[in-house]
């Protein structure tokens, strides 16, 4: 069985190689990144500004290895809500893009993200992927903030989180996140590889956190949210609502306090897009390549 198992992921892996081609990858590796990319945020209320983006981070220094195994430890670290300004609503969101860029038509968004909780135990910051960002007005998208725009997911790094464990942003706008929360991770039919129903992907001994797949896959009609290779959400796109636009990840906190060296460390962003006789196995093969990586691990 477990030769059946290997032989028909690593037969996904060859094809989804070969018949990918790649449109955008970024490892955050030369120091360079912030050269390349733009930050936006949203704020709750009346406080400003209260996160940092360091675009080459050595996550190793927290304790944690490359996701897949290999030797390099930079990513980006994005922290939010570092102080705590009194008594006033003071949650946000951080997202990064890679400035210009825009994709369309059949693509997969794939990275690899860890939602780092310093202290262990309770937390509620969430990572955030997402498509269709408009480089002419970008918003990152945030529950309690003003406006919506990108068609987004969170997912938090542990269970018990008061505003749900997963959620979506999509159709925001003007005076609207768009925000649906999808529940707790208890609440899921099928829980993602890693995925505790009480912990999310922070279960013991992972206290801290650990590294989730994050894919989001669109062929312009419908458009999937994977977490370690399992489909978590489905959005459906045939009204055209979502058409073009750059990608975004980051992340939030909602919660009205410091957020200490708590955060959201992100790596190895790639965007491809199949050949069109792969189309239909495109859901199987990102499934399929996010079990090798996990098993490299």
């Amino acid at each position: 069985m477990k030769l059946t198992t290997c032989f028909a992921a690593a037969v996904l892996l060859a094809c989804a190689s070969s018949a990918r081609a790649q449109l955008f990858f970024e490892d955050f590796n030369d120091g360079n990144a912030s050269t390349r990319w733009s930050i936006v945020s949203q704020q709750e209320g009346v406080v400003g500004p209260d996160g940092s983006v360091d675009f080459a981070f050595d996550y190793s220094t927290l304790g944690i290895a490359n996701p897949t195994g290999g030797s390099d430890t930079t990513g980006v670290f994005l922290q939010f809500n570092k102080n705590d300004d009194g008594p006033v609503d003071e949650g946000e969101s951080y997202s990064i893009y890679p400035t210009g860029e825009s994709f369309s038509g059949t693509f997969y968004l794939t990275l690899d993200m860890f939602v780092y909780n310093d202290g262990g135990g309770g937390s509620t910051e969430h990572g955030m992927a997402g498509l269709f960002l408009d480089n002419n007005a970008p918003i990152s998208p945030y529950e309690f903030g003003a406006d919506g725009g990108p068609l987004a997911w969170v997912y938090s790094g542990e269970g018990g989180d008061g505003s749900g464990d997963l959620g979506i942003y999509a159709e925001g706008g003007v005076g609207t996140t768009g925000y649906t929360g999808l529940g707790d991770y208890a609440d899921q039919p099928v829980l993602p590889p890693g995925f505790d129903a009480s912990l999310g992907p922070a279960a013991a001994p992972n206290e801290r956190g650990a590294w989730v797949d994050v894919s989001i896959f669109s062929d312009g009609t419908t458009i999937k949210y994977l977490l370690n290779g399992t489909v978590v959400d489905t959005y459906d796109n045939s009204g055209g609502v979502y058409t073009s636009g750059n990608i975004l990840v980051g992340g939030m906190d909602v919660f009205n306090s410091s957020n200490g060296a708590n955060g959201v460390i992100i790596d190895n962003v790639m965007v491809t897009v199949p050949e069109p006789t792969s189309v239909a196995l495109s859901a199987l093969a990102l499934a399929g390549v996010a079990a090798m990586r996990r098993r490299r691990r």
